[in-house]
């Protein structure tokens, strides 16, 4: 009993730090609109924005013409996309014409179009949930003034130093 207690207790506190920092992903693009970084926010500067991905990214705010919250719409679609077609693949696998799965008692021809479909609506899922996202997009062009309103907005949104 003792032991299960320490488990549990474990699991609730594992992801407890004093010094959490929120993190939100952004898209960072160049004067000439190309993409340049991508990654979590680590740390927001006076000259520059850290991210925090596999090398952690230093880029000075001069050399940035816009940022981007939020991952892109095409990867909420290409999610509901897999999320769809792995259900889907599922049905098809357990579609054996035994009693059991998904598609019970289904031929394989009824399963790979019921697949099909179920494919389709995941990436029509995927497309709905770009309607609610709320990304942010903030434009600098070099603009230390912007870059600063910047800086002042996500201390008070995100909570970073």
């Amino acid at each position: 009993m003792k032991y299960l207690f320490i488990f549990f207790t474990l699991c609730f506190v594992i992801n407890v730090s004093a010094q959490k920092k929120s993190t939100i992903f952004v898209r960072v693009y160049d004067l000439e609109g190309n993409k340049i970084a991508k990654g979590n926010i680590y740390q927001i500067t006076d000259t520059s924005v850290i991210l925090k991905n596999n090398t952690g990214v230093n880029l000075p705010f001069n050399n940035i013409g816009y940022i981007k919250t939020k991952r892109s719409n095409n990867h909420n679609v290409l999610i509901g996309t897999a999320t769809g077609g792995g259900i889907g693949l599922i049905s098809v696998l357990s579609s054996g014409g035994s009693g059991s799965g998904l598609a019970a008692g289904a031929s394989k021809g009824i399963s790979v179009i019921f697949a099909v479909v179920v494919t389709a609506l995941g990436a029509g899922v995927g497309y709905l949930t770009t309607l609610f996202k709320k990304s942010e997009t903030y434009m600098f062009n070099g603009d230390f003034i912007k870059w600063m309103n910047f800086k002042k907005s996500m201390e008070e949104s995100y909570n970073f130093y």
